[in-house]
């Protein structure tokens, strides 16, 4: 039951003059937003908990692509769009990957961190997966269920990938590259898959040296590895969009997650001071 009619309930309440608010609001979910807030977390210095919650976010893209192409089922009529947004009609409408996603890396930030008894820390995860949650209905992406069932099978992912993976990212990367060589033959070489398996590689390879890197001394040297290190990510992505050959795109992905974490080496070694000495 994906409560159409309830959906249609919540989008004529919403004026729609803030549509563009919506828009903005549903970014919070995408994978753009999520991974970029993980990466800037990461530089910071919150490493290891900020490597384990993107080995989640690899993880559950794979397993949720997995999920959505053996429901099949579709996204609800172009006629209750808030806006032609053509992006967001592409693939299967159930259940909704930007709640997921929102629970998972929003949520896993709270566990990652050991405040899951910490109500304000659960009320501002739980706030903005609620509103991710209803920008999906506003926007007429998915129907009520949809974001229901995307927001619970979060909660429940979280539980499995505490217990499986524990504090380790390379295992949660190891279940990631599982679940995506799964996806791919489920759900195909879609640009999606070949995130979610280019990503678990890149941490495979990478993750392993986390608690090597150096120390950020100052607020300046992390600043600095904040400015290259998106740097760098924004080339990698603007390289990614003009390829097609698929060995490459699995490369590409590779290299994005990889940069993340080895960024303050390679920012250390440039020798633009970001970083302390690296410790072999």
């Amino acid at each position: 039951m994906r409560f159409e009619e309830q959906s249609a309930i919540v989008r004529e309440l919403f004026p729609a003059e803030y549509a563009e608010f919506v828009v903005a609001v549903t970014e919070l979910g995408g994978t753009t937003v999520l991974m970029a807030v993980l990466a800037v977390l990461f530089w910071s210095g919150w490493r290891r908990r900020s490597a384990l919650v993107i080995s989640y976010a690899v993880a559950g893209l794979a397993l949720l692509l997995s999920i959505k192409a053996l429901f099949g089922l579709p996204r609800p009529p172009e006629d209750v769009l808030l806006l032609p947004l053509e992006e967001e009609r592409e693939g299967y409408g159930f259940p909704s990957g930007h709640a997921f996603a929102a629970t998972v890396v929003y949520g896993g930030l709270v566990a990652a961190s050991d405040r899951t008894r910490d109500v304000r820390a659960l009320a501002a995860a739980g706030t903005l997966v609620a509103l991710v949650s209803l920008s999906r209905v506003v926007l007429g992406v998915h129907y009520l269920g949809d974001v229901i069932v995307g927001a619970v099978l979060g909660v429940a992912f979280l539980a499995a990938m505490a217990r499986l993976a524990g504090d380790d990212p390379r295992r949660g990367f190891a279940i990631a590259f599982g679940l995506a060589l799964v996806t791919v033959v489920v759900a195909g070489a879609t640009e999606d898959s070949l995130l979610g398996l280019g990503g678990a590689i890149g941490g495979l390879c990478s993750a392993g040296w986390i608690d090597r890197l150096p120390d950020l001394r100052t607020r300046l040297e992390t600043g600095a590895l904040v400015a290259v290190g998106s740097g760098g990510a924004a080339a990698i992505q603007v390289a990614e969009a003009t390829v097609s050959f698929v060995p490459a795109l699995v490369a590409l992905y590779a290299a994005l997650v990889a940069w993340v974490f080895l960024a303050p080496i390679a920012v250390g070694r440039l020798g633009i001071g970001a970083t302390g000495t690296f410790r072999a």
